[in-house]
């Protein structure tokens, strides 16, 4: 399924009135091109349900399946659309030796630009995704997530920063601007929502070991006074995860698991570890 953003087309007007037409057509065939490739490689790993959203910076791949992918897995899938471009920019290279049309140096050099940018560690773009599983390899995903989102808010301000420059000399680039403010509310909106991200990844493991017939598990000891939103921030989203209850000596209350949480959640709001056990 193809969507489009609402904002696309001002957005190409925009583009067209300061006499970039060339380069916007160019732009975004290679960028469809590149989530292509991304498609390809996820289908090709076993995920599947995927739609294709055209956005003011290009298009981006949303694969229904691929928030649980592993981060290695997600590292593969967000490597190869960056990687095809390089390829297909060497290929252009040789291309433009033999035959020398100015399409050509134009393909190499966009698909070698586009390849670039997308490994900037910053959502929605693919490096965001590489830094998070890389991270995500070594700790839990909420803090890999919450690192990576920092850097990408971080980014999004940089390329304001670049506008002003360009604005106080004369020399307005627009598209600094668009970057800046589509890299901060992907970001921010992606910040807002990560609890419900995670809990949404639990109720989805059900469907998971359906299709695949296992899922690893963690087991994590926590403190009793804890609540609940608290424990879903420790929730490992690849694995079944188990909460070893602790008191204040240290003596085990009992065992919590992913669906109770989720139920507690729902029934008795956001309460504290202790008083889950008090109302059994």
């Amino acid at each position: 399924m193809i969507r489009i953003s609402r904002y696309l087309i001002p957005y190409i007007i925009l583009i067209w009135m300061v006499s970039f037409k060339r380069q916007l057509f160019i732009g975004f065939l290679i960028v469809f091109i590149h989530e292509l490739i991304h498609l390809m490689t996820a289908r090709i790993l076993g995920y599947s349900g995927f739609s294709i959203d055209i956005i003011p910076i290009g298009t981006s791949l949303t694969l229904k399946d691929l928030d649980e992918a592993s981060p290695r897995d997600d590292i593969i899938i967000s490597l190869s659309g960056p990687l095809g471009n390089f390829i297909i920019a060497l290929a252009f290279y040789f291309f433009n030796k033999f035959w020398g049309y100015e399409w050509m140096y134009h393909f190499r050099n966009y698909n070698l630009v586009i390849g670039m940018f997308n490994l900037i560690p910053a959502f929605p773009l693919d490096g965001g995704r590489i830094l998070r599983a890389l991270l995500n390899l070594k700790i839990i995903y909420k803090k890999a997530n919450k690192i990576a989102l920092n850097i990408s808010i971080c980014i999004g301000y940089i390329f304001g920063v670049f506008f002003l420059v360009t604005l106080f000399m004369n020399s307005i680039n627009i598209d600094l601007l668009f970057f800046c403010v589509f890299i901060l509310g992907v970001s921010y909106k992606e910040k807002r929502r990560i609890a419900y991200i995670i809990m949404g990844y639990i109720v989805k493991k059900k469907e998971k070991l359906i299709r695949r017939g296992y899922l690893e598990n963690r087991s994590v000891s926590v403190y009793y006074k804890l609540n609940l939103l608290q424990l879903i921030e420790l929730v490992d989203k690849n694995k079944y995860n188990e909460f070893i209850v602790l008191d204040d000596n240290m003596n085990v209350i009992g065992i919590l698991y992913e669906e109770e949480i989720i139920n507690a959640l729902k029934d008795l709001g956001n309460i504290s570890v202790k008083e889950i056990f008090a109302s059994r």
